[in-house]
């Protein structure tokens, strides 16, 4: 009996080396420096007396789990971003 759909190869990985995406077609790339946490209206930062390298936050864009707000680097981002004029 014949394979239906491509069988296993295409499980395995079926794009060839020419169809696999990169960095270069992204087109989201130009985006994605002002679309992080830390200009986002739903990022708090950590208030802290502590100094520290990297700016640590919790995301407030949805209802808390209960393990509280998600914890969130300003560097990273989300399909939920929303600009806030006050922090660019």
């Amino acid at each position: 009996m014949p394979e239906i759909g491509g069988g296993l190869g295409m499980l395995r990985g079926g794009m060839g080396k020419e169809e696999q995406p990169s960095y270069e077609q992204d087109p989201w790339k130009h985006r994605s420096m002002s679309m992080r946490c830390g200009t986002c209206m739903f990022f708090v930062p950590k208030v802290s007396d502590v100094p520290r390298n990297v700016a640590l936050g919790r995301c407030r864009r949805h209802a808390p789990t209960m393990s509280g707000y998600p914890v969130v680097f300003s560097h990273d981002w989300c399909g939920d971003h929303k600009l806030d004029e006050n922090k660019t």
